[in-house]
């Protein structure tokens, strides 16, 4: 059953529950004022009977027209009894058996209200010149069944009309109530797995819905990361795999060609064994940089001069004609500044990354390695004479696949400069990036 429906038909049985107990105590408490009223009228009646019948010899000519008026107009002969002292009917008709008891009872308290299965009637005692009497004025019970009759006939339309509107209302006031929820349900339909960067729009209502659609929202965009962290993954490890298959693979093929003795077996495996290593170096960093698995702080001192050497030793065997120039403006008294707490590994990825664009962006012009001491901080500055980078993609560069227009010609997949970055931002190291189009582009790089 859905919401809505759900929602309307206990609006109903509400509703329907609250009109029958409003209406049983209507029905009640008419009733009580019905048979109060016609009591208060029977009392009237036994006094007026009274006057008549007793205080003529009283009552001046004037007065008693009065009161003969008023009897002939409300009461009739069957309408009251009077009874003596012998319990004798001396006045109305024997159309009510009146007990004995219920007389004595009126005697000793003086007026009484009572009902039989026919009348209700009421009793005053009557002390006169003439004797002690006993009046009973009675009204038929029809009179108030039929009061009462009436009103049932009025609540129970009502009661079935009043239901009708509820259902038909509730159903309305529902669909209203319900309609966010199906906006949302059919923004959440049009999800699809290619693209998970959406928001479904948030109602603004400032109920329990928000609150869900903000939720919902925080989780597909914690989805939408996780997702675009997977493809990254994807994406680094082939592109940082490249450079460490191809020399496998080069050294294969070149082993390949000949008969080799046991100590160049010896030598090639050790040196594959070094490249599997670091591949799985590689991969490790990867994995933590790409947020799939908590960084375990692998952290050790590291000189960064070192990992440039390294580097430059690295792009001479994949760009043999590329000219790089190392200056190392750091005297013999500050070495100690060489010297960083990082995660040699990602670090290395990180240089890697930039060094090799500047080299393939450069376009055979001279890549410029500055080492310098800045405030007793080491300092590390890549610069290029390449084509630079365009101002308005300055602040996009740290998304993975991102690439200027000017880059078309050169072939790349815009990770490396993402990747490095990121490696910088996870460990916590200061970068500043400058370029200008067909000038060149320098990042300098702060080690606190």
């Amino acid at each position: 059953m859905k919401v809505k429906t759900r929602l309307s038909l206990y609006c109903s049985l509400i509703f329907g529950i609250v009109f029958a107990v409003i209406s049983f105590l209507l029905h009640g408490l008419y009733y009580k004022n019905a048979e109060k009223a016609i009591f208060a009228g029977l009392k009237k009646n036994a006094f007026l009977v009274a006057w008549f019948y007793l205080e003529e010899d009283e009552l001046s000519a004037e007065e008693f027209e009065k009161i003969r008026k008023q009897f002939e107009e409300i009461i009739s002969d069957s309408s009251f009894q009077v009874f003596d002292a012998d319990n004798n009917i001396v006045q109305g008709f024997q159309s009510l058996h009146i007990s004995v008891s219920t007389l004595e009872k009126i005697r000793q308290i003086g007026r009484l209200s009572f009902s039989t299965d026919q009348f209700l009637c009421y009793g005053i005692f009557y002390e006169d010149n003439q004797g002690d009497f006993v009046i009973i004025a009675k009204e038929d019970r029809a009179t108030l069944d039929d009061q009462i009759n009436l009103l049932l006939w009025i609540l129970i339309p009502l009661f079935f009309a009043g239901m009708i509107a509820i259902i038909l209302l509730s159903r309305w006031v529902a669909n209203i109530a319900y309609h966010p929820f199906s906006e949302a349900i059919t923004e959440v339909n049009n999800i699809s797995t290619n693209n998970l960067n959406v928001q479904i729009k948030s109602p603004q209502t400032k109920d329990e819905l928000q609150d869900l659609i903000d939720t919902f929202n925080d989780l597909l965009a914690k989805i939408s990361g996780t997702v675009v962290i997977q493809k990254n993954f994807v994406r680094y490890v082939s592109h940082e795999f490249k450079t460490p298959l191809a020399s496998m693979l080069g050294n294969l093929d070149l082993f390949s060609l000949k008969d080799r003795t046991p100590e160049e077996y010896h030598q090639l495996s050790e040196k594959l064994m070094q490249q599997i290593f670091q591949m799985r170096e590689i991969l490790d960093t990867l994995i933590v940089v790409s947020d799939l698995k908590k960084d375990e702080k692998d952290i050790m001192q590291t000189r960064v001069d070192e990992l440039v050497w390294e580097i430059i030793n690295k792009m001479k065997s994949i760009y043999p004609a590329s000219k790089i120039l190392v200056n190392i403006d750091v005297s013999p008294e500050h070495e100690s500044l060489m010297l960083v707490n990082v995660n040699r590994t990602q670090l290395l990825i990180a240089l890697l990354n930039l060094i090799e664009n500047a080299i393939k962006y450069s376009q055979k012009e001279n890549v410029e390695i500055h080492l310098f001491n800045d405030n007793d901080a080491l300092c590390l500055s890549i610069k290029d004479k390449g084509i630079g980078i365009p101002s308005e993609k300055l602040s996009q560069i740290s998304k993975p696949f991102c690439r200027a227009d000017n880059t078309n010609e050169i072939e790349g997949s815009g990770i490396g400069l993402s990747l490095a970055l990121r490696i910088f931002d996870k460990n916590n190291i200061k970068y500043q990036i400058d370029s200008e189009i067909n000038v060149g582009t320098k990042i300098t790089i702060y080690f606190a």
